[in-house]
């Protein structure tokens, strides 16, 4: 199956040759340029804190703080960056023309719907859409971890209807991973491939005929992650949000993760090689995540993996906040309990990955989710500022990290506007519910790091109960506490207390933090009201 290639008319011939040889070197030299320019102003900082400047104590603490928040948003911006080159300007899509394989020798496929007390009308639906897959040869599977008894019995009868394969487990040994690894023992000795949906996934009709090729084409290769589509034509502000974030991640995220070889598991739209994870011993049990875990066993193992940006299912965005910070909770908590295992590997045996692989699973992922701790200092801050009266940092014009953080959040707007018709609005709505989740990524990297133990929490379907007050108390905080500080600062600003410029730098920094923080109680506000229409319905 040939690919599909580019050129881009407005390089010359030459120099087009040029870059397209050296494209990845030049691109990650600029990914390193930024980086380690980053690292030297940052030290810079450091070192005019410590040995230059008059600070107090408090003063020295608080600029360390925004700092290390700083430099943490920095690498993470330089990675993003990374990606979008790389994406926009290395990846090809290898879908063209080519006829599909002949029905007589398309190989079995396996189809495994993992189901853990979900709601039996939503799982229906998957697997009516599912049945409709235009491929010759594939089996449903099942897959039923649930513990209510209305549910479970619900699904034998869906299992009957449908005439699907149904596997019923008592015990939740491995959770997702281990009932996967318990059907793949149920499956015949035809069975080549096999496809994980999860049951708010609906795949499209080509999705088999048009992927299992690349497979076939290729042995060596692993797995084929496909894009989670969430659509964005929706009056929902939660849903829009979360088709926004999840757009940033499985468009030039995910085709930068690729040029790098490092594209790992989304736990569903993923078609496996059955023998090649056998050869690894199966789905990985010992992590809530067992994506990410196995992907990374896969690739330290030399495997390959392919992203395939092409849309194969659409996606149901969580109904309320209390299911969008299970969800995020269970990926920040896996994703730092691999990240041990991961530094651990590297110590033991470096040479298993490749330097670019290695940046992707300790730096970018590995250490993602530690951002609600960046989001905590970069919220505080100016009220520690304008509030308590600590000396401001003076970063000056040459601030590094804010710039390249610009670039990025511009970047992010204009192709996300370019490629869904996404408006400004929407990017701050996302942006209010990304600030939202600081206190949730605080929790999961504490409980990760001390080793406490989390069961797998699969992100609630459906209608669900409206989030308590008491939960977004953390959020509630510090949305008074930027509002005091900004009347504060307003007033100490018009009675002349406080004169120095960079004081409405803060004030800015200030009013754009709670402006964000404000769609907090727009979602709360908006899923009480769903709570009433739908209470209103069934009176």
């Amino acid at each position: 199956m040939k690919k599909v290639s580019y050129q881009y008319n407005y390089i010359p011939s030459y120099f087009y040759s040029i870059f397209k040889k050296y494209s990845y070197f030049l691109i990650s030299l600029i990914s390193l340029i930024l980086f380690f320019s980053i690292c030297f102003y940052l030290i810079a900082c450091f070192l005019f804190i410590y040995y230059v400047s008059d600070f107090s104590i408090v003063d020295k603490i608080f600029s360390v703080m925004l700092l290390v928040s700083l430099s943490f948003w920095g690498v993470h911006c330089v990675g993003y960056i990374d990606h979008l080159l790389k994406s926009v300007l290395m990846y090809i899509s290898p879908i063209n023309d080519d006829p599909p394989l002949d029905g007589k020798m398309q190989p079995k496929v396996a189809i495994f719907i993992p189901v853990f007390n979900e709601e039996p009308k939503i799982v229906g639906a998957t697997i009516a859409k599912t049945a409709l897959i235009n491929y010759s040869s594939f089996e449903i599977f099942l897959l039923d971890d649930s513990t209510d008894a209305e549910i479970h019995n619900a699904l034998v009868k869906l299992g009957e209807r449908f005439n699907i394969n149904y596997i019923y487990r008592k015990n939740r040994r491995g959770y997702k991973a281990g009932a996967i690894n318990d059907a793949i023992k149920n499956l015949d000795n035809d069975v080549k491939y096999f496809l994980v949906l999860d049951v708010d996934h609906r795949p499209k009709p080509a999705i088999l005929k048009e992927v299992i090729p690349f497979l076939e084409e290729d042995t060596s290769l692993t797995f084929i992650q496909t894009p989670q589509y969430f659509t964005s034509e929706t009056k929902d502000k939660l849903s829009l949000a979360y088709s926004f974030q999840q757009h940033i991640f499985h468009k030039h995220v995910c085709r930068g993760l690729n040029i790098n070889n490092a594209v790992f598991m989304c736990g569903t739209n993923v078609i496996i090689r059955l023998d090649h994870l056998k050869e690894i011993g199966g789905m990985d049990e010992t992590c809530i995540t067992e994506d990410i875990v196995t992907s990374f066993i896969f690739h330290s193992k030399g495997y390959k993996s392919l992203y395939l940006d092409q849309v194969y299912a659409e996606g149901m965005s969580p109904a309320s906040l209390s299911a969008y910070f299970t969800q995020q909770m269970r990926w920040a908590y896996g994703t730092i309990q691999n990240l041990k295992n991961v530094l651990l590997a590297f110590f033991k045996s470096p040479q298993s990955l490749k330097p670019g692989q290695w940046w992707e699973y300790i730096v970018l992922n590995g250490s993602w989710y530690f951002l609600g701790w960046t989001l905590l200092l970069w919220l505080i801050y100016p009220i520690a500022v304008l509030l308590f009266g600590v000396r401001p940092l003076i970063l000056g014009s040459v601030n590094t990290s804010f710039l390249i953080f610009i670039v990025m959040i511009g970047s992010q707007f204009f192709t996300s506007m370019r490629e869904r018709g996404y408006r400004i609005g929407d990017l701050f709505l996302a942006q209010g519910l990304f600030f939202s989740l600081f206190s949730t990524y605080i929790r999961a990297s504490v409980y990760a790091l001390v080793g406490k133990k989390l069961d797998f929490k699969v992100t609630p379907k459906g209608r669900t109960k409206t989030i308590s007050f008491v939960q977004l108390c953390p959020q509630f905080l510090m949305l008074g506490s930027l509002i005091i500080s900004i009347i504060l600062g307003l007033w100490r600003i018009v009675t002349g207390q406080i004169t120095t410029p960079q004081i409405y730098v803060t004030l800015c920094w200030a009013i754009y933090s709670a402006t964000i923080l404000l769609f907090v109680p727009f979602f709360y506000l908006e899923e009480i009201k769903k709570e009433k229409e739908y209470e209103d319905r069934n009176v």
